[in-house]
């Protein structure tokens, strides 16, 4: 019969390693796809989402839509 390996401490905590590390980047790719969306809805930059984010944190204030400037009448 063939031996199962023993499931050491060790072994547990380097799956529970790997199982996270790929949990997270799986949220990183879908942070992107969300940046990327809420720059469709909010016809914005998803790089300047991200970057907003980076700066100020997850809830970081977003305008809806950006300021137009009119052009002066003289």
């Amino acid at each position: 019969m063939d031996e199962k390996p023993e499931i050491t401490e060790a072994f547990i905590e380097n799956m529970v390693d790997r199982v996270i590390s790929e949990l997270g980047r799986k949220l990183e790719a879908l942070d992107v796809s969300l940046d990327y969306i809420a720059a469709a809805i909010l016809d914005g930059d998803p790089i300047g989402i991200a970057s907003r984010q980076s700066q100020r944190g997850r809830m970081a204030n977003v305008p809806s839509k950006p300021p137009q400037i009119e052009p002066r009448s003289e």
